[in-house]
Order: structure tokens, then sequence, then C-alpha cells
């Protein structure tokens, strides 16, 4: 029994146009999945599309609720059915307390983070209990939400806690119709969000100290998780779960 395969599966992945997102969508691919890949950027999303298998781009703004409403009215008229769900899009800015706010950038990490992360819950779950699937819907928070805070991070580290309690608070509803939700709180992980702090030699090994592992992941350092929440053969009795997935950073014992 391969307790990983997804033949037969369709997952739909927002913000797989780069980072985690677009691992994701590698990944589901290689062990049989249809993937839907979901971002705002359709160009890259086309030229992923043609490098991956089975896969089909969605232009998809999961921030526009009518955007969210467009895609999953295609979705239906294609008569496609998700399986999975992997909520990845997200964003990040800074919020001093102590800095005018000219650009909202609290408002505008609500906006997508939640807010977006909700639409796209509430749209998928509706989906698969019309259509009978026993669905997986897999949420992306941060360390930021819980034990590594940061300042200047309010907003995000809010915003990323409110995935949390939200997958938890599903639980019940969803059980109900067969669908499991959970939650992954990755740690840093090199990708083109984070190259920034992770372009020096110098800065690699103080960030290497800090991780109890002492490396610092690749995105593919996630598929495991991944496949383990999106199985249903592997994670049958699963759902409400929080696996935290850091190297230890969030230990704060090197801090």
């Amino acid at each position: 029994m391969d307790l990983f395969s997804l033949k037969g599966q369709t997952a739909l992945v927002t913000g797989a146009s780069t980072g985690l997102g677009e691992q994701f969508a590698r990944c589901l691919s290689r062990v049989g999945a249809r993937v839907i890949m979901a971002a705002r950027n359709l160009e890259k999303l086309e030229t992923l599309s043609q490098e991956i298998p089975n896969t089909m781009p969605l232009q998809l703004d999961i921030a526009d609720k009518n955007s969210v409403q467009r895609a999953f009215e295609q979705l239906e008229e294609r008569e496609e059915r998700i399986d999975i769900c992997i909520n990845a899009a997200g964003v990040y800015e800074q919020t001093p307390v102590f800095e005018d706010d000219l650009k909202n950038n609290f408002e505008a990490l609500f906006e997508t983070n939640v807010f977006g992360t909700w639409s796209m819950i509430k749209k998928v779950a509706a989906h698969m209990k019309q259509h009978g699937l026993a669905g997986s819907i897999i949420n992306i928070s941060s360390v930021n939400a819980t034990d590594y805070l940061h300042p200047n991070r309010a907003g995000y580290c809010a915003s990323k806690a409110a995935i949390i309690q939200m997958t938890k608070a599903l639980v019940g509803e969803l059980g109900d119709a067969e669908i499991r939700i959970n939650c992954i709180v990755p740690g840093l992980f090199h990708t083109p969000a984070t190259d920034y702090k992770l372009q020096t030699e110098e800065q690699r090994v103080e960030i290497k100290r800090l991780i109890p592992l002492h490396f610092i992941a690749k995105p593919s350092d996630m598929d495991g998780t991944i496949l383990y929440l999106a199985s249903n053969k592997a994670s049958p009795y699963l759902t409400g779960s929080v696996i935290t997935v850091d190297g230890g950073i969030s230990w704060g014992g090197a801090r």
C-alpha cells in the first residue's frame, strides 16, 4: 500500500508561482496528483505549468472575493473536483508600532493572510461537501505566529496566528462533512522571499547558529509533511493538528 500516492486526486495550491507553494505543486505532481496552480501572476504560472507535469494554471488573488468567486466558477465549469487544498498564498510586511502606517500594511496583511485564507476555505469546503469529497485542507502559518516573535512584525504575527486558530476552530464543522483541516507552521526556508537575509556567508552562519539542527531548509524539505497531510491514506485520523517544521528554531534555546 502506497500511503503517499495521490493518483486520481486533484489538488489546488494557492501561492503556487514561487517559494513553498511552487514546491508543493512540484511535490504533489510527482506522486500522481493533478495540480491546479493558483496565484496572481498568470504568466509565471503558465511557464511553470509547462515544466511541471499534470498541472493547470489558474489566476487567483485570494484577497479579492470576486477573484475567488470567478476562480471557483471556472473550476465548476471545467468539472474539476478538488480533493486537496493547500492555502500557501500570503504576504509579509513590517508594521512598526511607532511609525505611521501610510500604506495600511496591517490591514493588507489581514486582507490576504486571514480574510483571503478564510474565503478559500469557505469555497473549497463547500465544493468538497457538494461533491461528496473526503477532502484535506492544509493551511500555512509561520513560527512568527507562535514562539518566534520579532519587533516590527505585529501585523504579520497576528495574521498568521489567526490562521492557526481558524484551523482549530473549523475541525467540528468540517469533520461533519468528512473534511480534514490541518496547519503547517514553517520556520525559515530558503525561498525567493527569504533570500535577502541569506545572501552572505556571515548571514547564513549566524542563522544556522540559531537553528538547533544547524542547517537552512530548502522548500523540498517540506515534501514529507505536505504529503502526509494531503493523503487520506497516510493521515486519515489527523485533523485540527498544527505541525511545526522549523529545525527547532522556535525552541528558543539558542537566542
